[in-house]
């Protein structure tokens, strides 16, 4: 017998993982309730997360909530919550090399962020729970990282995030859920595909790269060369998937774009 879908409150940061974890919750498990929290934790492309994020609520028809976390930017080392330091081009030839990934994890790593996401999504569901009586499971877009996985994007610490909330909640019973957990990113565009995901509402780049009108629409731009931006438009060739996000130059040397209005799209 399958679990009773309760109401989901979904950890959202505007990428591919997290837009589509969303957008699985809403048309596949259908929630009585949804709710996207959204963390300003100081990041270098919150205005372009929060862009693509209030689009997604609207389509969702979803409540969005924006909690201020910018102290934790105020402690960081991360590139991610330091603007003034230039974010390294990572080449194509090294998306895959084992031992640069493992010294590019530090570069974006920002002190036990995925948990504190995750305390914050859980502390909402206690406090829907206690004062309504209804409960609400917690969902984030972590997925199967290759080839290095950092330590909160693992199966074992959902596992402990799960422990913890057992004890660090009055009632307990709550559940945290990665539902693309075992995919690899091709597998989630894959999904997200099939989903009708808007993909042109999603951001993915550590930099960021101002806006542009295209086709009279206005779209937050892909710097293009970061590690996260070729993981993403690899995902897209390798799911088979036209990619129409906009690049400041383009991410991959096989695959063909064509310039538009000074950006960079997928032909």
């Amino acid at each position: 017998m399958s679990r009773e879908v309760r109401s989901a409150i979904n950890c959202i940061s505007g990428g591919v993982d997290s837009v589509t974890t969303a957008y699985y919750v809403s048309k596949v498990l259908k929630p009585k309730r949804q709710l996207l929290i959204f963390c300003n934790y100081g990041q270098r492309t919150y205005r372009y997360e929060e862009f693509c994020i209030r689009e997604i609520g609207r389509k969702l028809k979803a409540k969005i909530k924006i909690v201020d976390l910018r102290w934790l930017g105020e402690i960081s080392t991360s590139l991610l919550t330091h603007p003034d330091k230039k974010i390294p081009e990572t080449r194509e030839v090294d998306l895959w090399n084992l031992e640069k990934a493992k010294q590019r994890i530090l570069k974006w790593w920002d002190p036990c962020r995925n948990a504190i996401l995750l305390l914050v999504g859980l502390a909402h569901a206690e406090s829907y729970y206690i004062s309504s009586q209804e409960r609400y499971d917690v969902y984030i877009g972590i997925r199967r990282e290759t080839p290095v996985a950092m330590k909160d994007n693992t199966p074992e610490f959902l596992e402990e995030m799960n422990r913890l909330s057992e004890q660090a909640t009055h009632h307990g019973g709550y559940k945290i859920l990665a539902p693309l957990m075992s995919y690899d990113k091709d597998k989630v565009v894959r999904l997200g595909e099939d989903l009708r995901v808007p993909w042109l509402y999603t951001y993915s780049c550590y930099s960021g790269w101002g806006f542009k009108k295209v086709q009279g629409r206005k779209l937050p731009v892909h710097c293009g060369w970061c590690s996260n931006d070729r993981r993403r438009a690899l995902a897209f060739k390798m799911a088979g998937v036209h990619d129409g996000s906009l690049y400041s130059k383009p991410p991959l040397t096989d695959v063909g774009y064509v310039k538009v209005n000074g950006v960079f799209v997928q032909k």
